[in-house]
Parts: C-alpha cells; structure tokens; sequence
C-alpha cells in the first residue's frame, strides 16, 4: 500500500517506511475523530491468500451523512476486487450504521476510480452539495443514496 502509484490521485505522499504506514493504521484504528463527532470504519481487503490488496474507508457524520473511499494496490487493479469490495460494504453501512447518503471525491483524471463509483450507482452531483468541507478544485463529487 506504499505504491507511488496510489498517491497519483490522492493527496499525500507514499508512506516513507513500514513504521510510518504502521502509524497511520495505528491513528485509523483509533475509529472515531478526537472530539468523537466522526466514526472511522476501515475494512482491510485480503485475497485467500492473506495478502492485502487494499482498504475501504468511511467517516460517518452525525447527521449520519458520510464519506467514502478506497485505495488498492495497482498490481490489483482491474481485477474487480475494489468493485466487490466496495459492493460488500455499502449495505452494511445502512444496516449497521444508519448511514442515509454518502459521498465521495475523485480527481477526473482517475478514470478507474470514476468508474468504479459509477458502477456502484454513485451519481454525479454539484461540488456545493458536498457537506464535509471543502472539495479540491478540479475534483468531482458522488453521492450514493443508502435508502
């Protein structure tokens, strides 16, 4: 998950060594922001084999709104891994966590990724709907109904 390739869409740099990926695990493991307003929920992906091949992720809001994202490891894309994945967690997220609507940004020039929100049935909105702050400037923003 140090892959250079992963940050070409994302803000932030590659991990610089083992430890300090380990840290910011250690810190999403954590679930929930300091002040306890937003829940972390993170689903490591793993093949049969145990290897990891990616994450899921979502911050939930309280007003029960939340954020969405994935990354995966590029030896593994195009494989339908993230899409799976991705389709596991979105019915649990309204079962188990009550979440209504979520959201996620990508830059338009990940194509990959703009396609697989598409194919979960994301839609896209204006950059002025998305409530949790502010959206870089060239990216685009999906929302995905729970309901």
């Amino acid at each position: 998950m140090s892959a250079a390739a992963i940050y070409d869409y994302m803000p932030g740099r590659p991990p610089t060594s083992a430890a300090a990926l380990r840290e910011r695990y250690v810190q999403l493991e954590k679930g929930c922001s300091a002040d306890g307003s937003e829940r972390w929920l993170n689903w490591v992906v793993r093949l049969n084999s145990q290897d990891c091949v990616g994450f899921v992720q979502t911050t939930i809001y309280p007003q029960l709104s939340a954020d969405f994202a994935f990354a995966f490891a590029p030896a593994y894309w195009g494989r339908g891994i993230a899409f799976e994945a991705c389709r596991t967690v979105l019915p649990c997220l309204r079962r188990d966590f009550d979440v209504r609507v979520l959201y996620a940004t990508a830059d338009p020039k990940n194509l990959r990724s703009v396609r697989l929100l598409q194919r979960l049935g994301f839609v896209g909105v204006q950059s002025t709907r998305y409530p949790h702050g502010e959206v870089a400037p060239d990216d685009r923003v999906f929302m995905f109904s729970c309901a």
